[in-house]
């Protein structure tokens, strides 16, 4: 099963005890699957479709608990979607102008009579935004696999459903952005902890510990690689001064003779040809008195300028 299907199904299990969420959460899956349709003056169809039986199932319990209506289950295959089977929740036909007058998707001042947006006081408070957005997902959404990918979504039909949806997300601190694809408009976030943020607003807390455990392990290996890159370009950074300095001893060697030089300078050039991979702070600890890195390093320097003035005469 993959991640997202998880997440959904774990969304669809959320509790539900307050009627104001219930009412949200419909309102939200009417919405973002485009139920509500127009079929003449003053008449409407209402058919809430959902990609899982376990959201259906979620939507029959909430109509009948707070709506206190017996809602019909078809299951529907797609001829659009290669085949893929949707299933549809239908209030009785004697009952649906009380469920679009309790789920307020009527508005004479709208195209067609029709709300193609929650009324406001709908999703006022907090967790009626909460379920709200999980309304939505469960008709729309979906998620990347963590392990390739951080990514949220939610698809609607149309641009003013998305930019409500976007500003909804937003009240939540999420930076969420909507963009058309084809027919639909999507709102989708990108980033790995805004994601998890996402999955624990609409109840997913399982899928969002899922993708916590997938970060960590993925932020220590970043970090491991990281180090190892930085340990290796140091250690190359290393040998190439150790290839300078032994360069530099070469010609002091040949023009001088490493043995004219100065005690100091001597030793740390005889270590440095003894010890050509050693560390600056290795071959300082050699030395008696022992000297610190910095000590051998201008020592190191000293005789780069004398190989300097060796070269130019």
């Amino acid at each position: 099963m993959s991640f997202s299907v998880e997440a959904r199904k774990e969304a669809a299990r959320v509790p539900c005890e307050k009627r104001c969420c219930a009412l949200a959460e419909l309102s939200g899956a009417a919405l973002g699957s485009g139920a509500l349709t127009f079929k003449g003056p003053g008449r409407y169809a209402l058919s809430l479709s959902v990609g899982g039986a376990f959201a259906a199932e979620r939507y029959l319990r909430l109509f009948k608990r707070f709506l206190h209506c017996d809602c019909l289950m078809a299951a529907v295959k797609s001829s659009r979607l290669g085949g893929q089977v949707r299933y549809e929740v239908s209030p009785p036909e004697n009952e649906l102008p009380r469920v679009l007058k309790a789920l307020k998707l009527l508005d004479k001042d709208q195209p067609f009579g029709m709300r193609s947006v929650p009324a406001p006081e709908l999703i006022q408070g907090e967790c009626c935004k909460q379920a709200f957005l999980r309304g939505l997902f469960l008709a729309g959404g979906s998620t990347g696999d963590p392990r390739r990918s951080y990514h949220f979504e939610i698809a609607v039909g149309d641009e003013a459903l998305a930019a409500c949806t976007e500003a909804v997300l937003l009240s939540f601190g999420l930076p969420a952005r909507r963009v058309q694809r084809k027919a639909q408009w999507v709102v989708y976030l990108k980033d790995g902890e805004h994601m998890a943020t996402a999955l624990a607003l609409i109840g997913a807390h399982q899928a969002m510990l899922q993708l916590e455990n997938v970060r960590i392990v993925k932020d220590l290996r970043n970090e491991a690689n990281r180090q190892a890159n930085c340990d290796s370009a140091n250690v190359d950074k290393a040998l190439a001064a150790a290839e300078q300095q032994l360069s530099v001893i070469e010609v002091i060697d040949r023009q001088l003779g490493v043995e004219a030089l100065p005690e100091p300078l001597r030793d740390v050039a005889e270590l440095r040809v003894r010890f050509p991979d050693a560390s600056l702070a290795e071959l300082g600890g050699m030395l008696t008195p022992a000297l610190g890195k910095s000590g051998v390093k201008a020592r190191m320097r000293k005789l780069e300028a004398l190989a300097e003035e060796l070269v130019n005469g």
